[in-house]
């Protein structure tokens, strides 16, 4: 979510080299980039570090910062840019951090600059909850009067909610192995809280401690594998 700053830092040990063999300086060594991330919410944005097991197997450790909404919001805006959301209740900020694995498919048929895989992925997700207005008698309900927060001067009002999340995708990555290059895979997410989350007020959709998005994500970076 390009609005907030924070930097995430993750750290994946390199692959060693099969017993026996002579160590082979580009299965050891560690890749690294930056992502942005496309869902039904919008955009997010990552970074991810990658090791090659063997010449079709990889493994993944990422995370990433996005917004996470309700298919019925609409937003409004007034002639002085002003923003409203009918019946929103809460925004919601998820934070997955997860582990995957990677298979290369047609690695003996297709030239090594178009490499097509298939991923799975899993790990803990962080969801920080922060109210959409000043709820001021407390009824769960945006009445006339109360106040509305942005998506940044609510953060102070939040709570953090955990959770697992995992996704299946397919993908292809372009550009020499071991050199720069860029990426790019299509999947599901699933992620569940150990919580309910309200994104609208209770009387337009039920709390759900449930969220699931196709996701669209393009990398770039050093492509180990």
């Amino acid at each position: 979510m390009p609005r907030y700053s924070l930097i995430i830092v993750i750290t994946l040990l390199a692959c060693s080299p099969a017993l026996g063999q002579q160590p082979d300086s580009s299965r050891s060594a560690i890749g690294r980039g930056g992502e942005v991330v496309l869902t039904n919410s919008g955009f997010g944005l990552g970074g991810f570090l990658t090791g090659s097991l063997n010449h079709q197997w990889g493994i993944r450790l990422e995370a990433s910062i996005g917004a996470v909404k309700d298919e019925r919001e609409v937003a409004f805006f007034d002639r002085f840019g002003r923003r409203d959301v009918p019946n929103k209740a809460n925004y919601l900020v998820e934070i997955p951090v997860v582990v995957g694995v990677e298979r290369r498919l047609f690695a003996s048929r297709i030239e090594a600059n178009f490499r097509p895989f298939l991923s799975v992925s899993a790990g803990p997700a962080l969801g920080w909850v922060y109210p959409y207005f000043d709820d001021e008698n407390e009824n769960d309900r945006f009445d006339e009067g109360e106040v509305t927060y942005d998506v940044l001067s609510g953060l102070r009002h939040g709570s953090l909610k955990t959770g697992v999340t995992a996704s299946v995708s397919f993908g292809a990555r372009f550009g020499a192995m071991n050199a720069p290059g860029y990426g790019v895979r299509f999947g599901y997410r699933f992620t569940r809280y150990t919580s309910d989350i309200a994104l609208l007020e209770e009387s337009i959709k039920a709390p759900s401690s449930q969220f699931v998005t196709p996701v669209v994500t393009v990398y770039f970076g050093s492509l180990r594998n």
